[in-house]
């Protein structure tokens, strides 16, 4: 059921100066209602200072984010719905990403791509999809209707170009803070929407590699699809390494280095769960000699403690990931984050080797790409030889505003 009315609602000129340059979210603090509360998924019509109407979006009530923006045309319909999926997938198509070589692929980066609050990854024929606001109650159907529709056609070749396997199962994720309201209404998290298969992860591949990724309780929607082009970075650089993976939930980057020919992998982590993840993914591509040769340590510790033992004993490394999870999940976060990001990355580089490389990773949107970068520069200034930026999202992971591109790396090697 579509909204045949638009509520009116009012932002200030900073929230209109933000709109204009592309940010889809509105905050509360920003909007000024006219008249009664909108329901969840009632259209609004947003004007500016000059009292005209600049963009339109979706309400939710229980939201500190409680405007989101729709992309034009916005003539919101189930119509408009199936034409974002359609045109996210011709954008796929034409990056080139899915190959029989890799099927983990992002399929809708919903604020960037005129869906604001979903996101679809494709783990070969699973996909999920993840609904981080109530915006979306009146509609959810319908989204799982046309994703239906995908699933039952016969495969064109934009969507094998696009995902290289036609979809046979989608799995319905909810962000933690709209779950409830969904299940109220009969949803359920971690639930099969489409298919039959049960399954509790799904196998896809990454440039050869072999993944399951935990689609019914895993992070994100199961798998860090965003580090792939740092997973292949990692393992350019492995050959003949001893590596050090720290918070490596799953292995992504561990495996790729073993796969890249390093002689010594160790795996960081606190949660055993990550740790046997870390396991099956050296199991799965136990065929492939570098694998198969590759000596591989799992270490279950705090990071901090256990670095500055590692250091301690002279226990260095040639190469370091440091990839940890956002420090920074709001503002009022952001100088505690700064401080453990710089604490991660010296006590990382303590167990460096002479020239070698640490790669230092940010996940929190919060944290800017310059903020990160002074953090990264301040923190090992006085040891680094050389650093380079690959910061940045692949090309399937669609940002079109600065909060969308949370994803920040450095690479920094050590002075001899």
């Amino acid at each position: 059921m579509y909204p045949n009315k638009i509520t009116k609602i009012h932002i200030d000129e900073r929230c209109e100066y933000r709109l204009r340059r592309g940010m889809p979210w509105i905050f509360s603090k920003h909007l000024k209602l006219e008249g009664q509360t909108p329901d969840a998924g009632d259209l609004v019509a947003v004007y500016g200072k000059r009292n005209q109407c600049i963009r339109i979006g979706l309400f939710d009530p229980y939201s500190p984010i409680p405007v989101r923006i729709l992309g034009a045309p916005c003539d919101f319909s189930q119509q408009y719905m199936s034409q974002k999926i359609d045109e996210a997938l011709v954008r796929r198509a034409e990056s080139n990403i899915a190959s029989d070589q890799t099927n983990g692929i992002r399929i809708l980066s919903g604020e960037s791509e005129g869906l604001p609050g979903l996101v679809i990854d494709a783990y070969a024929g699973t996909w999920v999809l993840k609904v981080y606001s109530a915006c979306w109650l009146p509609y959810l159907h319908d989204v799982i209707d046309i994703l239906s529709g995908l699933c039952h056609a016969p495969m064109t070749e934009t969507m094998r170009q696009a995902c290289a396997i036609a979809p046979y199962r989608v799995i319905l994720r909810f962000g933690r803070e709209c779950r409830p309201h969904f299940e109220k209404v009969g949803f359920h998290e971690a639930s099969l929407a489409i298919g039959e298969d049960d399954t509790p992860y799904a196998e896809f591949l990454e440039h050869g590699a072999r993944f399951h990724a935990q689609v019914y309780q895993g992070q994100k929607t199961g798998f860090f699809l965003d580090q792939r082009d740092n997973r292949q970075l990692i393992r350019s650089l492995a050959k003949g390494k001893k590596v050090l993976d720290i918070c490596c939930y799953s292995g992504g980057f561990s495996l790729n280095a073993a796969i890249g020919g390093a002689n010594t992998v160790w795996s960081l982590d606190g949660d055993k769960h990550a740790l046997d993840l870390v396991q099956k993914h050296y199991e799965l591509n136990a065929g492939n000699p570098n694998v198969a040769q590759c000596e591989h340590v799992l270490q279950r510790s705090d990071m901090f403690e256990w670095l500055a033992k590692a250091a301690s004993k002279r226990n260095l490394f040639d190469l370091v990931i440091a990839d940890p999870p956002s420090f920074a999940s709001s503002q009022a976060q952001i100088p505690a984050a700064e401080k453990a990001y710089a604490r991660l990355f010296a006590a990382a580089a303590s167990c460096l080797k002479p020239g070698g490389q640490i790669l230092c990773c940010s996940c929190s949107s919060h944290i800017g790409s310059e903020k990160f970068a002074e953090i990264v520069r301040k923190t090992l200034m006085h040891r680094t030889r050389e650093s380079i930026d690959y910061t940045g999202l692949p090309a399937d992971h669609v940002a079109s505003f600065a909060e969308a591109k949370y994803l920040k790396a450095w690479l920094v090697t050590i002075r001899n």
